[in-house]
């Protein structure tokens, strides 16, 4: 931890616990970057006694340079390390000083057959942070977060739309009073079709191409393309963003990424995300060989002639990468158990829930119930690193948690030690009692106050210096492509 402090605040019960700094890369299909932000940590009020991310700050962020590909479209190593170096030169922070962050791989650049092996490149370079492969989805709620969408449809309980408008993708969320209610993405972006300043053709995905099919145009890389062909394409790609969301039928099978929202309801506005964004909001006016400044032009025109509100949003190109450190990471409670024997951070845990009752016998139960989860794994997947996550019903003594360690250790000790989980995470908080209880036979590390899903992986960070909490990053890898 960089900086410890404990303090209050008086007038909204807010009680800080000190400082985190973390970084986040967003390696994406048109651009990647990477930002240092310094995390507050602490209670958010006198009856929220768990700790959470107060406050964030940002503490450097890099430039926006275009993702390097090889020829044959792989991703390339060596100029994203130095980006990272350069970064953490220019910010003055030093790896040492980083205590959690997280590296995305997004859009099409998730899609390239190399790109688990640069995350984890970039994970083993930059300390103790974790790399995700995000897939349309979870790229999609990110965003959302990042942007301020998911913020500020909880506090003033609006619905909204964040369309976030990538290289290779657009990203939807409807956001329903601060919660996720629905999320699609279309293969529409801004580089399926880039250009040198004379206009030869470099790159054209193959998402690009109907667009162009439609023009009755055909132009191979090399060939030279004008505004007469770039502007009604982006027109195109406009309209077709707006027609999907009011549900239209898709002109073509593969536009479509996810299966699209349901019928939208009465909104309150919307906002915008992603590298296009820069333009719509009018925060970038520079080209990149591409089609963004045409996109964030016809996406605004389409936006006001349909009589949308545009709300500003918080981040545009980086909301990604501001959403992963938002939305998937979480701070554990501080009734946690480590045992000293377990080193610190534990990677790429799989999720099983097992859902557990207070109705006695709770210990009979309880190890039926872990029983029932463990047997339950593909076959495939056996043998990997897993965490078992207890759902219950609210608490109701510190008795009953004991039981339910008892049928933890029964069904535990039942198991080869090879097909035991590494974590347990526990949603009440339970950790300690449990962990304690479990110590003597079997030594595994408890924490609680942690939300998941079944479709959830999950990095445990370090113990927090000085604290009684540690950092836990949640990836919804299941979402990839």
């Amino acid at each position: 931890m960089s900086a410890h402090h404990h303090d209050h605040d008086h007038d909204t019960g807010a009680q800080t616990l000190g400082d985190l700094v973390s970084v986040g890369i967003d390696i994406g299909s048109s651009t990647s970057h990477l930002m240092f932000s310094q995390l507050r940590v602490g209670y958010p009020s006198l009856q929220r006694r768990r700790p959470e991310i107060l406050e964030r700050r940002v503490l450097g962020r890099s430039p926006v340079v275009l993702t390097p590909f090889s020829e044959d479209w792989s991703i390339q190593a060596e100029p994203l390390k130095e980006l990272l170096e350069e970064s953490f030169r220019s910010a003055g922070i030093r790896r040492e000083d980083i205590d959690t962050g997280a590296v995305i791989v997004t859009g099409e650049a998730a899609r390239r057959e190399n790109a688990r092996k640069i995350a984890e490149l970039f994970s083993d370079e930059a300390g103790r942070f974790v790399c995700a492969t995000a897939g349309p989805r979870l790229e999609a709620v990110l965003a959302a977060h990042g942007s301020g969408a998911v913020s500020l449809s909880r506090e003033r309980a609006w619905t909204l739309l964040n369309i976030d408008i990538g290289g290779g993708t657009t990203k939807v969320s409807l956001v329903i009073e601060g919660r996720i209610a629905g999320a699609t993405t279309f293969n529409i972006g801004a580089r399926l079709i880039a250009f040198e300043n004379d206009g030869r053709l470099v790159r054209l995905e193959k998402s690009g191409k109907p667009f162009l099919a439609e023009m009755n145009c055909s132009p191979a890389v090399g060939d030279r393309i004008g505004s007469d062909i770039l502007t009604p394409v982006a027109s195109r790609m406009a309209r077709l963003i707006f027609d999907l969301l009011a549900g239209e039928p898709p002109p073509w099978s593969d536009i479509m990424v996810m299966p699209p929202l349901l019928e939208l309801p009465a909104l309150d506005g919307i906002l915008f995300s992603g590298g296009v964004s820069e333009y719509i909001y009018e925060r970038e006016s520079a080209g990149f060989g591409d089609l963004g400044s045409l996109l964030g032009r016809e996406v605004k025109k389409q936006a006001e002639e349909r009589d949308f509100r545009i709300l500003n949003s918080g981040e545009g190109i980086r909301a990604t990468v501001i959403g992963a450190s938002q939305y998937s990471m979480q701070i554990s409670g501080e009734t946690i158990f480590i045992p000293e024997s377990v080193t610190l951070p534990l990677h790429n845990l799989r999720v099983l829930i097992v859902q557990v009752s207070w109705d006695a016998p709770i210990d009979e139960r309880a190890a039926g119930a872990v029983r029932n989860a463990v047997t339950s794994m593909d076959e495939e997947i056996r043998g990997t690193p897993f965490a078992l996550v207890f759902t219950s019903p609210p608490f109701y003594g510190y008795g009953a948690a004991q039981d339910l360690a008892r049928g933890i250790r029964r069904a535990l000790l039942a198991l080869a030690p090879g097909e035991r989980p590494r974590m347990l995470v526990f949603e009440q908080n339970i950790g300690r009692v449990v962990g304690e209880m479990l110590a003597a036979d079997l030594s595994i590390p408890c924490v609680d106050e942690i939300s998941l899903d079944e479709l959830d992986f999950i990095d445990i960070g370090a113990k927090v210096d000085g604290e009684g909490y540690v950092p836990v990053v949640v990836k919804s890898l299941a979402f990839g492509v």
